[in-house]
């Protein structure tokens, strides 16, 4: 299944495949839940953004991946970093208001304790293979 989105302003789009059933997280970290975060990633899927405008990065916590935020809007779209698979990424289904997912249940996940190899290597394992393509500025 291929699923569309774009940001609240449009200058991000995603298209996000799976051929799995699509199970949602919500972190209870401070920045996603104050954003109504409901995140989704498939290791065997992948994940296409583009953003008419270069994205901005912003890195907090254990500094190991870049969230990913609309230049215009501000709206959190989703997470990447690079790995020995490649980028790899989550994305914010609700961000990118991707009907057909946004009002699905989420599990809630607390990821407090983990260690940054921990941390990565979860994400190796669970994350979607994503391309970026955004403008220069």
């Amino acid at each position: 299944m291929i699923y569309h989105g774009a940001c609240h302003c449009g200058v991000v789009h995603a298209e996000y495949e799976t051929n799995q059933p699509v199970r949602l997280r919500q972190d209870g970290c401070g920045f996603c839940s104050s954003r109504g975060v409901k995140s989704a990633s498939d290791p065997g899927g992948r994940v296409a953004l583009t953003a008419a405008k270069r994205l901005t990065r912003y890195r907090f916590g254990h500094k190991t991946a870049d969230f990913l935020i609309c230049p215009d809007c501000g709206t959190y779209v989703a997470t990447s970093m690079e790995s020995p698979r490649g980028r790899l990424g989550v994305i914010n289904v609700v961000g990118l208001n991707i009907n057909e997912l946004k009002h699905l249940p989420a599990t809630l996940t607390s990821l407090e304790g983990e260690t940054n190899n921990e941390r990565i290597a979860r994400r190796v394992s669970r994350w979607t293979p994503l391309t970026l393509t955004e403008a220069a500025s």
